[in-house]
């Protein structure tokens, strides 16, 4: 007889929030990554700050820590930003390096300079490579199905959606866990989805 499937451990990332039900920043998910604001929604007719699967808002800023583009036995903190432009810009700035930004026009662009400077810094200093293959948006925080939601919260982001809500190509989500409330708001998360979620092939980058 076929054995059945054991279901797969899932986890949660709390979510602390106000006494209006909004998240209380900063918000730390896991250890290597710190959602420091969530932005604002620019809607439609602007088609350029969302795709089917992701909002890009404007003034979005997160710390994700990653190996160092100067010492490459060390790893620092990376100041992830979408800033404003007739398309969103995505700016990451090493911590240890603040003269030298990396802009791009997606946070696969932006994450992929990055990698190749912290691989050739490596290679430099006789280390071996580090990760050549990610997610743009992963890294950016912007896969993590707590913060997908809690940008939906946000005003205007039913006009991304596509109609009936709004006039847009986003595929709005159901997370199934109603308004925010209480003192934390938990969403179980497959315990695989954070290393490598379900992107759009132009959402994964490869760093040469």
């Amino acid at each position: 007889a076929k054995e059945s499937k054991i279901p797969r451990a899932r986890r949660t990332h709390d979510v602390p929030v106000d006494s209006n039900g909004r998240p209380c920043m900063p918000l730390q998910l896991g250890t290597a990554m710190t959602i420091l604001s969530l932005g604002t929604v620019k809607p439609p007719p602007n088609p350029n700050f969302h795709t089917d699967k992701y909002i890009w808002p404007v003034g979005y800023k997160c710390i994700r820590q990653y190996n160092s583009t100067v010492d490459a036995n060390t790893k620092c903190d990376y100041i992830c930003e979408i800033k404003d432009g007739e398309r969103p810009l995505f700016q990451i700035t090493p911590a240890d390096n603040l003269k030298n930004p990396e802009v791009a026009l997606t946070a696969s662009g932006a994450w992929s300079a990055i990698m190749k400077r912290v691989n050739n810094n490596r290679q430099r200093q006789g280390v071996g490579e580090s990760k050549t293959a990610v997610s743009g948006p992963e890294y950016y925080g912007l896969a993590y199905p707590e913060i997908k939601r809690l940008i939906q919260e946000l005003p205007n982001a039913d006009k991304c959606a596509t109609k009936p809500l709004g006039k847009g190509c986003y595929k709005w989500q159901n997370f199934g866990d109603g308004p925010l409330s209480g003192p934390t708001l938990s969403v179980p998360v497959a315990a695989s989805e954070h290393t490598f979620p379900e992107t759009d092939s132009k959402e994964s980058i490869v760093a040469a």
